[in-house]
């Protein structure tokens, strides 16, 4: 499916009190959430990309400067000046004054996934809730009902209808599908906020086929929480190595650095644990950087993949210094002492990851 990919980013924010828009906020790997979210579609599948955005953000953030630096000088970049009814009205708005035509693919920021090729139809993204145990507040979210044709023949806000839950990622085969359904559904008094759900029904009742489109490894951020929860377990982990991943080795005194290291178990267990989780591990030791080959082995022996192994560090008191604000909060460093050759890092860790 070669589609326009439509990103709706002039929502309020709501979920995501006292921080820069949602569609804004840094992910631990310096991207941001936009950028991420749009990286859940493959490579290729889209020819055009365009966002719209608040005159707010505009005025504030400088959102098109910021975006274009994002993505590039081909994203368009549309500034609506007035509240949407909500997001399939920002979809709306966007469609006409872009000038959208053929298939279209809308991506909402607060979703990641893998990457895989979209279908050549109308489609709704899915996850199984049963395989996505990270996902919070499933009541909250949109539910699609799959016929044994295997077609979604409705989709049900904020009621557990189904297993199947909207991952914030739909295609419609042409632009003109979705403009006709959403003014259908504008005219309707009883809808004060359209969504795009609202949209997919009306258009299912017409008679438009929507596939199901199942992605794996989903992240959701739905709200700030989310967010958080998500930011926390991929932080970075910094710790010494003697004494904590390794039973205490010195210069001068047996067991030396040159002697086999010999793991802490737990220790290294709840390590391998948190860089699964996604945390990234830097080591700090006093070893002279001549230890370092042996080290690197031993760590690697352990499962152990460092983003940095920083040597020759002085034997003494450390201190580990960050900033914080609203989407980083306070406390946003922390730091352990504990006791030499202790077993028990996750137990110092529990209140932190």
């Amino acid at each position: 499916m070669t589609a326009t990919l439509l990103l709706p980013c002039a929502g309020k924010s709501s979920r995501y009190p006292g921080v820069r828009p949602k569609w804004m906020l840094t992910l631990p790997g310096g991207e941001l959430a936009l950028q991420r979210a749009a990286a859940s579609l493959a490579s290729g599948s889209y020819k055009r990309i365009v966002a719209a955005v608040r005159a707010e953000h505009e005025t504030k953030y400088g959102a098109t400067a910021l975006l274009k630096r994002v993505f590039g000088p081909a994203i368009e970049v549309l500034v609506l000046e007035h509240d949407t009814r909500g997001p399939a009205d920002t979809v709306a708005q966007a469609i006409r004054r872009a000038g959208i035509s053929g298939a279209v693919a809308i991506k909402d920021a607060d979703s990641f996934f893998d990457p895989a090729g979209l279908p050549e139809t109308s489609f709704v993204a899915l996850s199984d809730v049963r395989a996505s145990p990270q996902m919070n507040n499933v009541g909250a979210k949109s539910f699609a009902v799959i016929n044994e044709n295997n077609l979604i023949v409705e989709m049900v806000e904020k009621s557990l209808s189904s297993n199947f839950v909207s991952v914030g990622l739909y295609g419609f085969a042409d632009a003109s599908l979705f403009l006709d359904a959403f003014d259908a559904v504008s005219r309707d008094p009883a809808i004060a906020e359209v969504f795009v759900s609202h949209v997919l029904n009306r258009a299912i009742a017409d008679g438009m086929a929507v596939e199901p489109h199942f992605v794996s490894g989903l992240i959701d951020v739905g709200t700030l929480e989310d967010w958080r929860r998500h930011v926390r377990a991929r932080g970075t982990i910094v710790t010494d190595l003697d004494g904590v991943v390794f039973e205490n080795h010195s210069r001068y005194f047996a067991p030396f650095w040159e002697d086999e290291d010999v793991p802490i178990a737990s220790n290294v267990s709840a390590l391998r644990f948190w860089q699964d989780q996604g945390a990234q591990l830097v080591f700090m030791t006093a070893r002279p950087d001549a230890y370092r080959q042996k080290t690197e082995r031993a760590l690697a022996g352990l499962g152990l993949k460092p983003h940095a192994l920083i040597m020759d560090c002085r034997h003494g008191r450390r201190f580990l210094v960050n900033d914080h604000a609203a989407s980083n909060p306070y406390p946003s460093a922390v730091a352990i002492s504990m006791e030499r050759n202790s077993p028990s890092l996750a137990d110092y860790m529990k209140d932190w990851m």
